[in-house]
């Protein structure tokens, strides 16, 4: 699983986080908009936004600048290039791991005609969708 930190959407507070990767055992990319609040022990981070959560979720790179553009947030192409290099290198995972066909009965359930269709793709380990490149 990749992860790389991205600028967070304008007018954010201060300390809040913004990660986007590729997790190849959900063959999705993701994003995940946490904020930092400090804590007399320990610093905990409440979580404000999750993209890519199910399998085969965001496919492309296309698909999660989408997501992350309608909360606001840019995608730069410099990190677009390192995920694209990311899906190359780590591939997808989803076919043939432990519980992945209960992990998608339990996925499909909820997800789209689309996304569905990729799940069961994904499943039978082929090409969910390209990952295509990202422009900014």
């Amino acid at each position: 699983m990749s992860r790389h930190v991205i600028p967070n959407a304008p007018g954010s507070p201060p300390g809040r986080k913004t990660i986007v990767g590729w997790d190849a055992p959900l063959c999705t990319f993701f994003a995940s908009v946490t904020d930092i609040v400090p804590d007399l022990e320990y610093d905990d981070a409440d979580e404000v936004l999750a993209l890519g959560e199910t399998p085969c979720e965001l496919p492309s790179i296309g698909a999660l600048a989408k997501a992350l553009g309608e909360h606001g947030i840019e995608l730069p192409v410099d990190v677009a290039r390192r995920l694209a290099e990311d899906h190359g290198a780590e591939g997808d995972q989803f076919a043939g791991r432990p519980a992945t066909g209960l992990l998608a009965a339990m996925s499909t359930v909820y997800a789209g005609p689309e996304q569905a269709a990729r799940i069961e793709a994904a499943l039978t380990g082929q090409e969910t969708a390209p990952v295509g490149e990202h422009r900014g």
